[in-house]
């Protein structure tokens, strides 16, 4: 399908400019510069047009170009009053492409300056380059239609990838709830009953040799039957995770600070050489992540953004401490509560690691907000000096 619109774009382009040649430069009786000019516009903004395709990525360049191109001959028009015959059916065609593209590719606020600048573009066209009579009238109107008709395709395709994404979203998570259902269902009925048949050997063979390893594939057991819990809890989370790999703890926490300014990002050196489970790694990840989205959205006007995790030990027992500050909290602005769903869902997955959650303005002066999350660790740890580093 794609390459068909491929042809018929490039089919209908050079249809249109290839009757603009000929009337303009063939059968007229006498070429004009103001022809010339016109007819260069329609050609160059026809090959804006095919480039897109190639450059998806420069689509915002192209239509500027584009854009520059057909209101600079259309000022010329107005103030020069080249001599030119009637013509640009092949440059609307053109900036018609374009407008349907920025609206269906573009973010909305570009989307929306790309409609009106291409509007004006369009429609003004005939009466700034050809007079004001009522053929260039009819024609404006009909442009006009021409417009509205390529803001709207544009939409409708906008409208129809959103729904698509959204589709997508909803079959990822319905293979995410089935495999948390086969996760417990089956793999933590079978690890279950592993830990109660080694429950059972202990108690059978009481004074046999073998009670330190029976204790051992218990603890072993147990543990695994925790973290197969704590997985079907986040695979229920309709929230999309990173990949859970242990080991990775600080790829996970540059990975979540990347491409946010005025970060600083204090790491401590044992956490290169710190393992821990999978489902932690995930779980720092996304609170740095929704905690720097937080301050984004809700404080715009913070200076300094610092994200600090390390091995720590609280109330005897071996923490991973992440905490994230920021200093965007004008004095007398309104505080906001930490109520939000991006916070509900750190909340969940932090309680599923037996973890805590604290959330609130800093305590250090009236600017500012904190989040603090602290995960157990499952050895003793101990806390080292920070690392600093500013992205």
């Amino acid at each position: 399908m794609g390459r068909i619109l491929v042809v018929l774009e490039v089919v209908a382009l050079a249809g249109f400019n290839g009757d603009e040649a000929v009337r303009r430069l063939v059968l007229h009786d006498q070429v004009t510069p103001g022809g010339l000019v016109f007819f260069g516009s329609g050609v160059v903004i026809s090959a804006l047009v095919l480039l897109r395709r190639r450059y998806p990525g420069a689509i915002v360049e192209l239509v500027a170009a584009a854009f520059a191109l057909s209101l600079i001959c259309s000022a010329v028009g107005f103030f020069a009053k080249p001599a030119a015959p009637f013509g640009g059916d092949a440059e609307t065609l053109a900036l018609a492409l374009l407008i349907g593209a920025g609206c269906h590719r573009l973010r909305p606020l570009p989307a929306v300056a790309v409609a009106i600048v291409g509007g004006l573009a369009i429609v003004t066209a005939p009466m700034l380059r050809y007079g004001t009579d009522s053929t260039t009238l009819t024609l404006a109107v009909f442009w006009t239609i021409v417009w509205g008709c390529s803001v709207a395709i544009g939409l409708m395709l906008r409208d129809a990838d959103a729904r698509r994404e959204v589709a997508l979203a909803a079959a990822r998570n319905r293979e995410r709830l089935a495999l948390a259902r086969e996760l417990h269902d089956l793999v933590a009925h079978h690890i279950t009953g592993v830990v109660v048949r080694t429950q059972a050997a202990q108690v059978v063979l009481a004074e046999g040799p073998e009670q330190e390893l029976l204790r051992e594939i218990e603890g072993a057991g147990a543990e695994a039957l925790a973290a197969v819990r704590r997985l079907v809890t986040m695979l229920r989370s309709p929230e999309p995770a990173m990949p859970l790999t242990s080991g990775d703890l600080v790829a996970a926490v540059e990975s979540a600070v990347e491409g946010h300014a005025n970060v600083d990002l204090r790491l401590a050196p044992s956490l290169e050489d710190l393992t821990v489970a999978p489902e932690t790694v995930s779980t720092v990840h996304r609170v740095v992540l929704e905690s720097l989205t937080n301050v984004r959205k809700h404080a715009p006007d913070a200076r300094t953004v610092t994200v600090a995790v390390e091995p720590t030990i609280g109330q005897g027992k071996p923490l991973l401490r992440v905490e994230v500050r920021n200093d965007g909290l004008r004095p007398g602005r309104a505080r906001r509560a930490a109520g939000g769903y991006g916070l509900i869902g750190m909340e969940e997955r932090i309680g599923a690691l037996d973890g805590r959650l604290t959330a609130g303005a800093d305590d250090d002066g009236e600017r500012g907000w904190r989040v603090l999350a602290e995960l157990p660790l499952p050895g003793g740890v101990a806390a080292g000096p920070e690392k600093g580093t500013a992205s």
